[in-house]
């Protein structure tokens, strides 16, 4: 069983954070789900849903995006709206506007050749909200995650009701069949450092993340081959 760290915090620094009493703590995917369906015996499903956790929205809060205004609007403090929603300068150019909510959820472990999916949830599309999915190995990228969106629907009011499941997140291997044991850890200075030098990596060269983490997972990859030879 491999062991992987959680927290979660707003905005773009780790510092601003809800009370621990306060936030629901991801709950695995079949807690209190219903046993009586056909489909919870089959295996398959079974496996997919063993790494799996859901996050839900910690805060209740009203918004609508108005294209024509270009903005949204939203009951919250000015404050609070700039810690909580992102837009980047292309939000408006796809044919639905494309926003953060930074609800931040920061995943890391010591362990090696641990990836996390970020997967929709269905009942966050009923609110016209399209979560972007994606995937990522936090052994060796310190990225964390937020709830990047299409708005299906323009000038709709919507109502996001604390509580709500936003996205599951899936635990996985590439090279094994681990499970994994979630537990709450605010992460190192180590992570903290590397996170702030992506940012500045993202900041000039937009995209290329993907390259480092390539040559990462090729550098850990030879680590961990056998020392013995057989030829």
């Amino acid at each position: 069983m491999k062991k992987v760290y959680y927290t979660h915090y707003i905005g773009d620094g780790t510092d601003k954070q809800f009370p621990v009493d306060w936030v629901e703590s991801p709950r695995k995917y079949r807690n209190g789900y219903s046993m009586d369906y056909d489909h919870s015996k089959c295996p398959a499903w079974k496996k997919w849903t063993e790494n799996c956790w859901e996050v839900t929205q910690p805060v209740s809060i009203g918004f609508s995006v108005s294209r024509k205004e270009r903005r949204i609007e939203t009951d919250l403090s000015q404050k609070a709206y700039d810690d909580y929603f992102h837009v980047g300068e292309n939000w408006l150019k796809g044919e639905y506007p494309e926003i953060q909510m930074q609800y931040v959820m920061c995943l890391w472990t010591e362990e090696k050749d641990v990836w996390v999916e970020q997967i929709p949830h269905p009942q966050l599309s009923r609110y016209g909200l399209e979560l972007i999915p994606g995937t990522f190995p936090i052994s060796v990228w310190s990225r964390p995650m937020v709830v990047g969106v299409k708005v299906l629907d323009d000038e709709a009011n919507i109502m996001l009701r604390r509580g709500l499941p936003l996205y599951y997140f899936r635990l996985y291997s590439m090279k094994s069949d681990d499970t994994y044991q979630l537990e709450k850890k605010d992460p190192p200075e180590k992570w903290h450092k590397e996170h702030k030098q992506q940012n500045i990596l993202r900041e000039f060269a937009p995209f290329k993340a993907w390259e480092i983490i390539t040559q990462r997972l090729s550098r850990e990859e030879k680590k961990s081959r056998c020392p013995l030879r057989w030829n």
